[in-house]
């Protein structure tokens, strides 16, 4: 593959951090080399080069900026690791240059640029720049899916469903028992059964990771407030399997979703929002992980019992919006769902806020504002807050494309408000309400 220019950027950053003594932060690295793609039997000779630290983390940096967006998802020392193994793979284009010879200094003040083209040519076809995608099953226990949802970058199945080829791939689906995890047929030890699949397109699986907590962020939006944090007692299993080309490795871990009262049911008018995610995923330009990573912390609260789940929400909304400033945040909140915002009411709880993120507060209970807040709208600043969050994430991360799911209790809830059971109005006056009411 013909390289570009950033290609030939990185390996000249590349090669200024390669050189043949230690120097002030010199890092030894031994190996063989041949022909370049040669066969480790084929591989005759031996060298020992330094790499530069420093130089070596400038070059990841930029390798890191310039290449795929699965590559914002790994650690710099991760980067690192690869372009040294490139070095390793590829040292037979630069052996003509530098092998057996005296080299002092830096190594791109000797390679030709012939060799440097070849050399780029290699990196823009290399697994860094070209990886090839591993399928990452996470099993879900509180999701079922009433209409599947599949997309280049993600997918949401039942487990019958699963073992098509078209989702699986080259993977032999004869190897698994897509109704269980683990999923694979010749499974010995304890098993579970999943209510539904998410399936997650990525060359790592931490990437794979971070846009399960996006995708499964955004399934938070859909319930309504008093059930999204609505839990009992039960134990769900976790865990994931990811297919590649080496086959199928299986991990047990935590559960992807909290134990949730209700599950939560994907249907065909999810579809749209759904649709939109995986569009933001696939395009990874700045405004777009911006707001998946407004979605990650949304998940990592979801988690949370009340006092430590306000501090996540708050960092939900600076993602959000992109602002971090007590004043602008209440701007931005205000221009994204509507000036009915109580001004005074979200200036207190934006108070609120400082005081836990900027230390002024270890807890949210320890904040008088919170009292203060409490005494003057009635209402739990961390509920309003988690409100205002979750509306601030439809209308800025979906749009219209989003809504939140019917109530699966609305007939019981009719019925006991009709005969006094219940107040009619559940929720109390929140921050979302015009003049207080909602």
């Amino acid at each position: 593959m013909a390289h570009n220019r950033s290609h030939r950027e990185a390996v000249e950053l590349l090669l200024q951090a390669i050189t043949e003594s230690s120097g002030d932060d010199g890092q030894l690295a031994s190996f063989s080399f041949g022909e370049p793609g040669a066969p480790l039997w084929e591989r005759r000779f031996g060298v020992c080069i330094f790499y530069s630290r420093k130089r070596l983390v400038r070059a990841s940096l930029f390798v890191r900026r310039i290449g795929p967006p699965y590559l914002r998802y790994l650690a710099v020392d991760t980067i690192r690791s690869m372009l040294q193994d490139f070095i390793s793979e590829n040292f037979g284009y630069l052996a003509h240059d530098v092998f057996l010879r005296t080299i002092e200094g830096t190594y791109d003040r000797h390679v030709s640029e012939n060799a440097k083209n070849a050399l780029a040519d290699a990196l823009a076809a290399s697994s860094i720049f070209k990886p090839q995608d591993k399928l990452t099953l996470f099993p879900l226990a509180t999701v079922k899916i009433s209409s599947e949802f599949h997309s280049e970058a993600f997918f949401l199945t039942t487990p019958d469903s699963l073992c098509r080829s078209h989702l699986l791939g080259p993977v032999d689906v004869d190897q698994l028992t897509p109704t269980q995890f683990p999923p694979l047929r010749d499974w010995k030890g304890e098993i579970w059964s999943p209510s539904a699949w998410l399936g997650v397109r990525s060359p790592v699986v931490r990437a794979a990771e971070r846009m399960r907590a996006a995708v499964l962020g955004g399934v938070a939006l859909t319930p309504r407030h008093r059930y999204r944090h609505q839990f009992n007692i039960r134990k769900l299993e976790g865990g994931q399997a990811t297919l590649g080309d080496n086959g199928i490795t299986i991990s047990f871990g935590e559960p992807h979703t909290p134990p949730l009262m209700n599950h939560i049911t994907i249907t065909e008018s999810d579809h749209p929002w759904l649709a939109r995610l995986s569009a933001k995923i696939i395009k990874g330009d700045r405004a777009s992980r911006r707001q998946l990573h407004a979605l990650e912390y949304f998940y990592r609260a979801w988690f949370l019992e009340l006092s430590e789940r306000f501090p996540v929400l708050c960092m939900t909304l600076d993602a959000a919006l992109g602002k971090d400033r007590t004043e602008t945040v209440i701007d931005g909140v205000r221009s994204t769902i509507g000036s009915h915002v109580s001004h005074a009411r979200l200036s207190l709880l934006m108070d609120l806020r400082a005081a836990v993120i900027h230390g002024g507060a270890p807890d949210v209970y320890d904040s008088r504002k919170y009292a203060r807040y409490y005494d003057s709208y009635g209402e739990d600043p961390i509920h309003d807050m988690d409100l205002l969050v979750a509306q601030i994430l439809r209308a800025s991360v979906f749009g219209e494309a989003i809504k939140e799911h019917p109530d699966p209790n609305a007939a019981i809830i009719a019925e006991a408000q009709a005969t006094g059971r219940l107040p009619r109005n559940l929720t109390g006056r929140t921050i979302l309400d015009a003049d207080g009411e909602r």
